[in-house]
This record gives C-alpha cells, structure tokens and sequence, in this order.
C-alpha cells in the first residue's frame, strides 16, 4: 500500500464558463481531418472508452460531449492538461505517456464528435426548455412527495431551494436522471490484518480501491486484497431507476422546472 498527502490539483474547470476565447462551435461550419478523428477515435476506445465511453458520450465518466473544457478548448488548451494531468480529486488518472500526436488526434476526435452532436440537432446549446416539458408539474408535486420518497432527503426550501435558477433545464434533466456521484461516497476498508481505513473514494473499480482519509491521506490497494464496504448516500436514486416511469420523470422534471 502507498500512502502520501493529497496535494491540491490545480481546478482547471474554475471560470471555464465565462471563458472568453472563440469557440471551435462557434464556427459555421469546420472541416475535421477524418485520419486524424479516426486515430483519436481509436485511440480515446483504448484509454479513455472505458470510464467515458467510446463515443465520448459518458458512461461511468462524464458525457465529454457537452463537456465545458470540451465546448471552450482551442486546439487542445484546455484538454491537454487534464488528459496529461488527470483529474485525482475526481479519481481520472494521469495519461502523461501519451504521444503529443496521439494527444492531439484524441483532442480532433472530440471536437468532431460535439460538432456532430450540436449540428445533427440544429438546436442552441441552450437547449430550449419547451421541448423538455413534456410532463405535468402537479404529478410531479404528488410524486415528489409521496411515491418517489424524494422528500427523505429531499426539500424544495432546502437544498432544491431555486434549483431551476441555478441549473439550466437540459442540466437539470440530465442531473435528475444521471445524479452526479463523485465526491459523494465514502469506503470502510479492512486489510488482511485487520486495520481499518475510512475516507472519501477516489478509486472504485473490479481491481483497485483508493480513498482519501479525514487527515488527508490517500491510500489506494488491490481489491483483492482487502475487504470494502462503500457507503453511498445516492443508493436511493439508483434503487429508484428500477421502480420509476418516463412519466414519473418527465413530472418530476416539470415540477422541479417550477422551483425558481
């Protein structure tokens, strides 16, 4: 086991939304070098498919397609560091090894797949909130506060308090369906010897298991090697993907649109 102090990752998403440089999306229309989309193609299945699937769309990871870093990169200003540098307070590993060409085809590929996804829409990156009410918000209310359970954890004074001001509808959405995990589960693990570590989970995977402790300290170890048991506060949420209708969440969205 290695265990060594967590050192503060430079936050390369802080101001990304206000960044100020022209957009590759911007442009009309943008002619990709299809030899090099389908290098990076091949290459981001092999390093990245994995955590953010191979079409970049998000799997375990993040949907990289309507990424910030993605949306605002230009020609691979903002990409190149978190693919070289990792994200460690998010659990990405550091992909240093990569060739500075296998790096830039893997940058083509992404923005060629956001220039598809914005285009074969023709639709605004705000998405317009009009094509996502498809619900009705007073089954949402009755839903909210009695089938769906959501008022256990849930309070539209507290934490939901102007929640429809704070996110943008297709973010909402997209948080109401995929709620965001990182950061938010914790681990018990026992080793072979009977010491017991607790933290924060960095790492979660079939072959590995890394936290952070209260102290600070990040200690990672084989899964086979050793006994976890995860605590995750959003259990409920993914218990209620079994149980829940397109209705229920399509009310459920329309009343939570109303929270302004």
């Amino acid at each position: 086991m290695e265990a060594m102090r967590v050192k503060t990752f430079l936050s390369l998403l802080v101001g990304f939304a206000g960044f100020t440089c022209q957009p590759l999306f911007g442009q009309d229309k943008v002619d990709f070098d299809r030899a090099a989309v389908e290098r990076g193609r091949t290459d981001f299945k092999s390093s990245c498919g994995f955590c953010h699937g191979e079409d970049a769309t998000g799997n375990r990871a993040p949907d990289l397609i309507r990424s910030a870093i993605t949306n605002h990169d230009v020609n691979g200003n903002l990409l190149d560091p978190v693919i070289r540098s990792g994200r460690p307070d998010r659990g990405m590993p550091a992909f240093s090894n990569l060739r500075d060409k296998d790096l830039a085809d893997i940058v083509t590929f992404l923005h060629s797949q956001a220039y598809a996804a914005l285009h074969s829409a023709h639709v605004p990156g705000d998405y317009p909130v009009a094509k996502l009410l498809t619900g009705n918000a007073d089954r949402g209310k009755t839903y909210f506060d009695g089938a769906g359970g959501c008022t256990q954890c849930h309070s539209v004074t507290g934490d939901l308090a102007g929640i429809a001001k704070k996110l943008k509808p297709i973010d909402l959405q997209q948080r109401l369906v995929y709620p965001e995990t990182r950061g938010k589960q914790t681990a018990t693990v026992t080793t072979a010897d009977g010491q017991s570590f607790q933290g924060k989970v960095k790492d979660l995977d079939e072959f590995n298991v890394a936290i952070v402790d209260a102290s600070g300290w990040y200690h990672s170890w084989p899964r086979s090697e050793v006994k976890v048991e995860v605590h995750d506060p959003l259990a409920a949420h993914r218990e209620l993907t079994e149980k829940y209708t397109d209705r229920d969440i399509h009310d459920l969205f329309a009343y939570l649109e109303t929270l302004k």
